[in-house]
């Protein structure tokens, strides 16, 4: 099964929600919209809870990415509005692997395809994603990135427009 997949975003409303009713985000709403009517599976990349299914309620939160070349993978976690240090990031990544591998697993996954309009924004989530299924922890910049994702992941897409989401079958 394939899974279209986008990433969090930093404007939640508070409580506990669906991922279509927690984030506050155009970008999110118009993939979640796009996935509906294609009839595909989708799932909201959360940096504190990986893979967030439609259907499953999750607490708000406030854990993000953030490029730092000084950091394991150039990213370092932000937790509460405050950078996690090189370890705590390290170890925060880690956890998130495990848990992005498990769900890959349980929700029997051939592939995802990742969607983001903005090669800034979805840089360190594309590099967890790219560690998490391809083992590949080399500090890539974005464009090295991408390269080696076309390359050398089959597990893992790369999509910059919402109209390459094909209707389910295709």
């Amino acid at each position: 099964m394939s899974l279209y997949l986008t990433y969090c975003s930093a404007k939640k409303r508070k409580g506990i929600h669906t991922p279509d009713n927690l984030y506050i985000s155009d970008r999110i709403s118009k993939f979640i919209n796009r996935c509906t009517v294609l009839d595909v599976d989708w799932a909201i990349f959360s940096a504190l809870y990986g893979l967030f299914f439609p259907g499953e309620k999750k607490k708000d939160y406030n854990v993000t990415f953030r490029t730092d070349a000084r950091y394991w993978l150039r990213i370092a976690v932000i937790k509460d509005n405050a950078k996690l240090s090189p370890m705590e990031s390290k170890t925060h990544i880690s956890q998130l692997v495990k848990k992005l591998r498990s769900q890959f697993k349980k929700h029997t996954l051939d592939q995802i395809v990742f969607y983001g309009p903005s090669p800034k924004m979805m840089r360190c989530y594309l590099g967890v994603l790219h560690y998490a299924f391809n083992n590949c922890s080399k500090s890539h910049g974005w464009q090295d990135l991408v390269e080696h994702v076309a390359k050398k992941d089959e597990k893992l897409e790369v999509i910059h427009k919402l109209a390459l989401i094909p209707l389910r079958g295709r």
